[in-house]
């Protein structure tokens, strides 16, 4: 599996480096259920689950592993799994609330290049709510992205643009038709070898 193309980089090759002279591959979570992730790296596709000094050590959720996490891992040849070790450190983390915990918050996604703000020019149009996303982007450490999807339902598509660029100056702002496959080719820049993109919104 090539690395690169999964969003490996320098940073990250660098923080790995302090487990050289271990047995351990890297690897990137895609997949979470249960404390149990399947991962994709150097060791090829691997169902994984979290070393026991891990999961003690974590103080918080949002210390775990989460899908987008880069990790070390341990192969095991006895069950054909592996084991997770360590979380590299994060470029982005897109957080939420943990369910049943007082406060405490888990990373729903992480190292994400861009989030796709994603809403429909239909009757669920609201630039307030894009802007309270474009926010969340931001906190995040990822670049926002709107994408206003449904332009040809919309008798005014560039009142729409307007309105969210009076909410949310500077960030990219694009109308496209997924139905009927116009405006799609604006996406291309981000869709790129070795970038991460994750969709965000109520609509769309």
């Amino acid at each position: 599996m090539n690395l690169e193309e999964l969003g490996w980089n320098g940073t990250f090759a660098a923080h790995f480096e302090s487990f050289s002279g271990q047995k351990l591959c890297a690897a990137r979570v895609v997949r979470e259920e249960r404390l149990s992730y399947d991962v994709l790296g150097e060791c090829g596709p691997l169902r994984t689950s979290i070393a026991g000094r891990l999961r003690h050590q974590a103080h918080t959720a949002a210390e775990l592993p989460a899908v987008g996490d880069w990790v070390a891992i341990e192969p095991r040849a006895a069950d054909g799994g592996a084991t997770i070790h360590a979380v590299l450190p994060r470029s982005s983390a897109f957080t939420r609330r943990a369910a049943g915990t007082a406060g405490d918050e888990q990373v729903a996604a992480a190292n994400v290049d861009h989030i796709f703000l994603v809403s429909g020019l239909d009757g669920d149009f609201n630039p307030r709510r894009i802007e309270r996303y474009v926010t969340v982007a931001w906190n995040s450490g990822a670049s926002p992205v709107v994408v206003l999807n449904k332009a040809d339902v919309c008798d005014d598509v560039a009142a729409a643009v307007g309105a969210i660029e009076a909410v949310a100056p500077g960030v990219p702002n694009d109308a496209l038709s997924a139905k009927g496959r116009s405006g799609m080719d604006c996406l291309g820049c981000y869709l790129r070898r070795g970038r991460t993109v994750a969709l965000l919104g109520a609509s769309g």
